[in-house]
């Protein structure tokens, strides 16, 4: 069984970007000494000199932490009250859904096109050495769960 490894892992990793994310909602600069330094970090457009707006980043907090919960289910530690079918659909659907945005995001953000639209310094060798791998990494692990969820006749072909 793998979700018992992965899973916490992957709260663990959503969770700490959900709180990043807060952070930057609330205003603060961390990790970087100013608004603009951090802006040409994280977001990377060309001349770009502020951060989005702070509902913005409360928004991606936001779900990010679905994204943990959601990880914390597949994992199995904890079940909401729902007739099994519909709790296991719920599940497939969710974890591929999520699996799919982030594998997606791993994907488009090394692509030449999303580096010409996002050239700043140090946006584009952090997005190529962290946030592109780290998107790709936790996509992986969302398909990982989602396919080790117990009691899945679907994985194997069996009616």
């Amino acid at each position: 069984m793998i979700a018992p490894f992965i899973s916490p892992i992957l709260v663990a990793v959503l969770f700490v970007l959900g709180c990043l994310h807060l952070l930057w909602a609330f205003g603060s600069n961390f990790p970087c000494a100013n608004e603009q330094a951090l802006a040409r970090a994280v977001v990377g457009r060309r001349g770009i000199t502020k951060m989005p707006s702070a509902f913005s980043c409360f928004m991606v907090a936001l779900c990010l932490f679905a994204a943990a919960v959601l990880a914390a289910w597949l994992g199995g530690y904890f079940s909401l009250p729902l007739p099994s079918v519909i709790q296991k659909g719920v599940l497939v659907l969710a974890g591929l859904g999520a699996g799919t945005v982030f594998l997606g995001r791993g994907i488009i953000g090394v692509l030449p096109a999303f580096e010409r639209s996002s050239p700043e310094s140090p946006f584009l060798t952090l997005n190529r050495r962290v946030y592109s791998p780290l998107s790709f990494l936790i996509g992986l692990g969302f398909i990982l769960l989602v396919l080790s969820l117990p009691n899945w006749s679907w994985r194997l072909g069996i009616a």
